[in-house]
């Protein structure tokens, strides 16, 4: 082959090489991410904490938003009626993995995934549907339960002040969480004397009301573990600052917001666990393992609330727990 062939055979060559590389850079950059879609019910410091921390553990995982995936995130708002129609509106762009904070927006999740799904901040998966045993993982479906550690709660309620006798729970009836911690909290409260005296709430603007009318008759407030209750804390410790008892709550953000005194599983811990089985669901695993907090709590106090509330925390109490000094707002 004489040198004009030669370099013109290698020119073609060199030009169809390119070409097939062009293709392929093309194609991989026209190819669209994989979709990431989140829903939560509401926004308080509990599953702020959650949604964020799951972000950071994605990005850590080498999923990173806007590079590899794309997250689109939903919030309810606290009107669970919300809950069907953002379902439906994140499975029509049929995500690699849907994820459904709270029990009612991961209740409204599962019913139309069609591909990986990841509930969070559930209390009671089985009782509420969405996967038939904690103990045998299925194909498609996993998360992260968040059941409180109710007797150990109620148990720091009697080593702050054994002098409580009666106790305000405000809890919303008609959330599925809630139900399942009422029957808890009713259970322990037994076994310990306590009193409760029920406050029910259809939503975090009925806090305050329902508090105020109920906290007469009671030695000290106590949150149950469900998104009105909870984003009803401002109402709450106001009614506990003026009456001057104890405003007990179930996790380290609600502490935060005012809350005096709370065992909590840690809903920073609880988003990076779920994380990960996103995470994992992206890598293509199945049969995942429901995650549960497996008796990791921690004391949480907020000695400003405390002072606030008229109330001295015991030393015995300081020595162990995570100490909030001011009120964040």
């Amino acid at each position: 082959m004489n040198n004009t062939k030669r370099f013109g055979v290698l020119g073609i060559a060199a030009v169809f090489f390119a070409a097939a590389g062009f293709v392929s850079w093309k194609s991989t950059q026209t190819q669209p991410m994989r979709v990431v879609a989140i829903a939560t019910l509401v926004s308080h410091p509990a599953l702020d904490s959650l949604l964020e921390n799951l972000k950071t553990q994605l990005a850590a995982e080498g999923f990173r938003d806007g590079e590899n995936i794309r997250i689109e995130t939903r919030n309810a708002s606290g009107q669970v009626q919300l809950a069907t129609g953002i379902a439906r509106e994140l499975a029509a762009l049929e995500p690699a993995v849907s994820v459904g904070i709270t029990t009612p927006v991961a209740q409204a999740m599962a019913k139309v995934s069609r591909g990986p799904f990841v509930f969070a901040a559930v209390t009671d998966p089985v009782g509420a549907g969405i996967v038939k045993s904690l103990d045998v993982p299925e194909p498609l479906v996993t998360g992260a339960a968040d059941s409180w550690p109710y007797q150990d709660q109620l148990k720091l309620i009697r080593e702050i002040n054994p002098n409580i006798k009666r106790v305000a729970v405000i809890f919303n009836p008609g959330d599925t969480a809630s139900q399942f911690g009422m029957k808890q909290i009713r259970k322990y409260a037994a076994e310990l004397g306590l009193e409760l005296i029920d406050g029910p709430v259809g939503s975090a603007g009925e806090v305050f009301g329902v508090a105020d009318n109920i906290a007469s008759s009671a030695d000290a407030i106590y949150l149950s573990s469900d998104a009105a209750a909870i984003s009803g804390v401002a109402g709450a410790a106001k009614v506990a600052m003026r009456r001057q008892i104890p405003l007990f709550v179930g996790d380290s953000g609600t502490v935060e917001k005012g809350g005096m005194a709370a065992v909590a599983i840690g809903y920073d811990r609880l988003g990076v666990e779920t994380g990960k089985l996103v995470a994992r669901f992206l890598r293509g695993e199945k049969n995942l393992p429901v995650v549960s907090p497996d008796g990791k709590s921690s004391v949480v106090v907020n000695t400003k609330a405390a002072q606030m509330m008229g109330v001295q925390i015991p030393q015995s109490v300081l020595q162990r727990a995570k100490v909030f000094n001011d009120i964040k707002q």
